[in-house]
């Protein structure tokens, strides 16, 4: 399970001393590296980078309990529309004394309060089985009320509603229409690999969006996905693992394993990872090669 101290307030002032072009380096990284040309042209990066500088960033590094240096790989996310996808299946509650909810919480909570930064749409949440939705998620509390109200319960068929609820109606759906103004990070947060389908149903399906995607003006780059586990089943990881390595979709996906496992991972060698670190890996893995590269 995550623990983490009660969130710092964030103000609306810049920081004066933060060179902002360490922030502009960064977004020119990822918008080449991940072939973003066709949404942002010099005009658009310029007014985005515009709004980042009213960002007071020395108390988002202090909210989210990390170096200043690391604040550009936070700022990559305002190059996308944020999508959540969680598994809502039995396991999620009755599995690990519910923790793995508390979980969930955390990182929906933290992820929609960062996003709202840069963009005022806040975030977007689907939930595998249920049809209840979020938009414009924006604080840790509408987090809580949304989750609140879902009745975890039933299997995991993971990709089959990764496609009606996110691929099709948020990605494809959009970018082959020519209306897709921003490039899309879908995030699965889920404890488990699928059941109720197929194995490969989800690589399939993710390797379908890729080729349609490939025929869009955006092309491949309108899409990157990020898969984060929560609880410690195994096989659940070596499901996560074949995606993340996998030769055809594997440069457009990146899996995190679950805190504690990622935690003992890192202590092996010798080090620490605070559960803020290992949220910005969940958070920017898939957009940002050299998290993908390190793992």
């Amino acid at each position: 399970m995550v623990h983490v101290g009660p969130p710092a307030p964030l103000g609306n002032h810049s920081s004066p001393h933060f060179n902002i072009s360490h922030i502009t380096e960064k977004l020119q990284t990822i918008i080449y590296e991940n072939r973003l040309d066709y949404f942002y042209n010099p005009t658009r990066l310029q007014a985005l980078i515009a709004k980042l500088t009213t960002i007071d960033f020395l108390t988002l590094s202090q909210q989210w309990n990390i170096s200043q240096s690391l604040v550009p790989d936070l700022c990559s996310l305002a190059l996308y529309d944020i999508v959540f996808y969680v598994d809502d299946s039995g396991s999620m509650v009755f599995e690990e004394n519910g923790e793995r909810i508390d979980d969930l919480k955390f990182i929906l909570g933290k992820a929609a309060q960062v996003a709202t930064l840069f963009d005022d749409d806040g975030v977007q949440i689907r939930f595998m089985n249920s049809d209840v939705y979020g938009e414009g998620i924006r604080t840790a509390e509408h987090v809580q009320n949304l989750v609140q109200s879902i009745r975890f319960s039933g299997m995991t068929p993971l990709g089959t509603f990764f496609k009606a609820k996110v691929l099709d109606p948020i990605v494809v759906g959009p970018a082959m229409s020519g209306s897709l103004s921003k490039p899309v990070l879908a995030v699965i947060v889920t404890d488990g690999e699928p059941t109720r389908e197929p194995h490969d149903t989800l690589r399939t399906v993710i390797t379908e969006a890729k080729q349609q995607l490939g025929l869009t003006p955006g092309g491949t780059g309108s899409l990157a996905i990020q898969i984060g586990q929560v609880g410690t089943d195994l096989r659940a990881q070596m499901f996560l693992a074949e995606l993340d390595n996998d030769p055809v979709i594997g440069n457009m996906i990146d899996c995190t394993s679950n805190y504690e496992m990622e935690s003992a991972e890192i202590a092996s060698h010798g080090h620490e990872l605070s559960p803020e670190l290992w949220l910005l890996k969940l958070c920017v893995g898939a957009i940002d090669r050299s998290y993908d590269d390190a793992d």
